[in-house]
């Protein structure tokens, strides 16, 4: 085959692939023009709730709706949209026989749920068509936060205190019932690794399954973890005795403990002798035993992994 006779074949099947995908996208076009529907799947917010009531039923999250348009409408709406909220409104409701219970017809108020799309969108049934909703009276309690933070610090690096809370309570509203179970919330799981300076932080209030029937004050609460630099550090103590009998003695072996402890840097100078106390108690004496154990009665609340050596020590007793 000549070289000319291959170019008027590439450029045949040029042509002839250009007419193929010419045609399909005009027949792409025709039928993206036409009318379609389909049922598209949303997320609810529901709105105007009574001030002084709680829903204390579960309510739909989500609700299929039935639309019609053209095709190019529907495949935004199908893939692009789909996440907007649908507002559904709870002065809508009417009451049914049983107090405080009612219901919501979803079918009966598309105009308010058109109103929320575009104009060439059509709404034509909604899924499920009635929400039940029970009410209860509304009543307000004040919970601890508890956190939940998981912190792994650098080597040499502790918190200083205990993690600051603000605030440390919040308030819960909701139905007694409810209420009455929930005695505190927790912050959302946070891990935090190789810290090695002070942390201040926003938390979410954890949504567990209990607080899916109540409000909260806030949502967030601000967490702050002191952070400081600790060297070990340890110091020898002299044991005293209690509850020794008049014209009794006792005497330890060794008669000095060793103390290994966590101090901050800046807190070193200030750790001394004077800031422990260490005794042994000779009401604490077992039968058939000759050792008691070493109890630390006072130090400083500055130190951390506090370690005692020996822990219990041999005794004679002199008359």
């Amino acid at each position: 085959m000549s070289s000319k006779e291959g170019v008027k074949l590439n450029r045949k099947v040029i042509t002839f692939l250009f007419c193929v995908i010419a045609s399909l996208f005009f027949w792409l076009m025709m039928s993206l023009s036409k009318e379609y529907s389909i049922v598209v799947n949303f997320p609810v917010k529901y709105i105007n709730f009574p001030a002084d009531k709680v829903i204390a039923n579960h309510l739909p999250e989500n609700i299929d709706i039935e639309i019609e348009s053209t095709g190019f409408n529907l495949l935004v709406y199908k893939f692009k949209r789909q996440n907007e909220e649908i507002l559904m409104d709870i002065k809508d409701s009417k009451p049914l026989a049983l107090k405080n219970h009612f219901y919501l017809l979803g079918n009966s108020r598309i105009d308010k749920i058109t109103s929320q799309f575009s104009d060439d969108i059509r709404i034509l049934r909604v899924y499920p068509d009635t929400v039940f909703l029970n009410f209860n009276k509304k009543l307000t309690k004040r919970v601890p936060v508890k956190s939940n933070m998981k912190i792994n610090f650098q080597n040499q690096f502790q918190q200083r205190d205990s993690i600051i809370l603000t605030p440390s309570s919040i308030d819960i509203s909701g139905a007694a019932d409810v209420l009455d179970k929930i005695n505190s919330v927790e912050t959302a799981p946070v891990e935090l690794n190789n810290v090695n300076k002070s942390v201040s932080m926003k938390l979410n209030i954890l949504q567990n399954k209990e607080l899916k029937f109540v409000e909260l004050s806030q949502q967030k609460v601000q967490a702050t973890v002191n952070v400081t630099k600790y060297t070990e550090a340890n110091i020898d103590l002299q044991i005293e005795v209690v509850n020794l009998p008049l014209g009794f003695g006792l005497k330890t072996f060794p008669d000095k403990i060793n103390v290994k402890y966590n101090v901050a840097f800046d807190n070193y100078e200030k750790i001394t002798t004077a800031s422990f106390r260490a005794i042994v108690d000779y009401k604490k004496i077992e039968t058939g035993s000759n050792k008691l154990k070493v109890i630390l009665v006072k130090f400083p609340s500055e130190i951390k992994a506090i370690k005692i050596n020996p822990e219990r020590v041999e005794y004679i007793i002199k008359k």
